[in-house]
């Protein structure tokens, strides 16, 4: 009798020491990354705009901001070549819209 008891006594807690074994693994992440499509349609806005810039600067050059506007188009494109679309999209806007242009894209 003291046999049996001792046996099902082990087989009871190798049991439950599994199942608190499985419990304590640590959790995943549930961070998601970065869509790669969205950084890239980022990137090709950045690129549409700075060349939306440099073809209206040769005609607009003359504007009030110009000078202005050619410092915001070189910090954005220096913003969007570091991974900070968004930041270097906002300055190429203001930049365009400094010239007096709507930006297109």
């Amino acid at each position: 009798m003291l046999i049996r008891t001792s046996i099902v006594t082990g087989l009871a807690a190798i049991l439950l020491s599994t199942a608190a074994l499985a419990d304590s693994t640590p959790a995943t992440s549930t961070v998601k990354p970065k869509p790669v499509q969205n950084t890239q349609k980022m990137t090709d806005r950045c690129s549409a705009l700075e060349t939306q810039f440099d073809q209206a600067i040769t005609t607009h050059g003359t504007a009030a901001k110009a000078a202005a506007a050619k410092q915001l188009r070189t910090k954005g494109g220096t913003l969007c070549s570091s991974n900070k679309q968004a930041s270097g999209i906002k300055n190429l806007q203001q930049a365009l819209k400094d010239l007096g242009l709507k930006p297109s894209a």
